[in-house]
């Protein structure tokens, strides 16, 4: 596929790749595009990396890495920015002709923990040395946004979405009809607005005894300070009979969880992307969202967004979905969901719902990351879509 017969080495550089950590999957996501087959020679260059069929080296320093023979001669170099690592200093100094950052954002300072604090402080200081890439990929349109507050390069930066390829497609007209499941899957932190959710079940009185509310959260990456407070909190308002936590869980079971679920329930306070949204419309998922930051993109009009930390509205969205969902499960061609693009029926929800997740598809994402590479470093191929995925 290539005019010059030789694959473009490239260098993907982020601190970590482990296992259901967002990020992560990103990582894994970029190293899955740029495969042999499809004319590249990738290695993950950092601190750790759980996927032993990757080409990975460990580096933990910039220093490090600006010696590594694999960065200073690759053709180009991808960054994962998310939070402060030594490794992103590299910028600053050499290697690569072509250097590119993949920008997922950083949580802001007030919806941390105390004692997380001076790394996001950090992060957001070390933002600025993005400036020397010659390309950014942000994840989404709100993160773009940020980026062009601070100053950035407009013409620096371009969107290109997370791939979301799980669960399996299923819709929300198979699903149960004698109650509403409401799902939160994601890291368990106070930023999720979790304790939000908790207490907007206690106040929708009138849908509460049709819910069944799991919190599914992986414990490795949670508060375990916040998941105690959460827990009180479900007993202070006697609600063990509706809201159950699952702990960490494997893809098997989060699949089965999305399958079952009606509502995908994310009250957050910050998303730059939000995969748990589009996994959601995957699986026939209506979403209920905080319109902070990335939130309204990703629901696509097709969800119920809310003023963000608005309990109230929260209950209330809860309240007008679940009903409208019991009524459209028994009539799905009549326009009873109460969604932001307006009433809709449930067989045109899980229409529109599939048509929208095919922007997230590998296919596309990985298209879109390889012509932006080949692009930047000065190659060319003879027909990208030919490239096998």
């Amino acid at each position: 596929m290539r005019i010059d017969g030789q694959p473009l080495r490239v260098a993907v550089v982020a601190p970590i790749m482990v296992r259901r950590d967002a990020i992560s999957l990103a990582v894994r996501d970029t190293m899955r595009f740029l495969s042999k087959k499809a004319g590249f020679e990738a290695i993950h260059l950092g601190h750790a990396c759980e996927y032993p069929e990757i080409a990975h080296r460990q580096r933990n320093t910039s220093g490090e890495l600006l010696l590594d023979p694999s960065y200073y001669a690759a053709d180009a170099a991808v960054f994962h920015f998310g939070i402060h690592h030594g490794l992103f200093d590299a910028l600053l100094g050499g290697g690569p002709r072509t250097r590119i950052v993949r920008f997922h954002n950083v949580t802001p300072p007030h919806l941390v923990r105390p004692v997380d604090i001076p790394v996001v402080e950090r992060s957001l200081r070390q933002i600025e040395i993005l400036r020397r890439a010659d390309e950014i990929w942000a994840d989404s349109p709100s993160n773009a946004e940020y980026l062009l507050e601070r100053g950035f390069d407009p013409d620096k930066i371009r969107v290109i979405p997370l791939v979301v390829e799980d669960p399996a497609c299923s819709s929300l007209a198979e699903k149960a009809k004698d109650h509403i499941s409401v799902l939160f899957v994601g890291r368990i932190a106070p930023s999720k607005g979790i304790h939000d959710l908790i207490k907007a079940i206690a106040r929708a009185s009138a849908v509460r005894k049709m819910l069944r509310v799991t919190i599914a959260g992986n414990m490795h990456w949670s508060d375990p300070a916040y998941v105690r407070e959460l827990q009180s909190l479900v007993g202070e308002h006697h609600l063990e009979s509706v809201v159950s936590f699952t702990g960490t869980i494997d893809d098997v079971e989060r699949d089965r969880l999305f399958r079952d679920a009606h509502i995908v329930a994310i009250p957050s306070y910050h998303e730059g992307f939000c995969r748990p949204v589009a996994e959601g419309f995957r699986a026939g998922c209506v979403p209920l969202v905080y319109d902070a930051y990335n939130l309204p993109h990703i629901a696509n009009r097709l969800g119920c967004v809310v003023p963000t930390g608005d309990v109230e509205a929260l209950a209330a969205g809860l309240s007008k979905l679940v009903l409208a969902q019991l009524d459209g499960m028994a009539k799905p061609d009549d326009p009873v969901l109460p969604l932001d693009r307006g009433p809709t029926s449930v067989h045109e929800f899980d229409h529109l719902a599939q048509q929208w997740v095919q922007e997230f598809t590998f296919e596309r994402i990985a298209a879109r990351t390889r012509e932006r590479l080949l692009r930047l470093a000065g190659r060319e191929t003879l027909d990208l879509t030919a490239i096998p995925a």
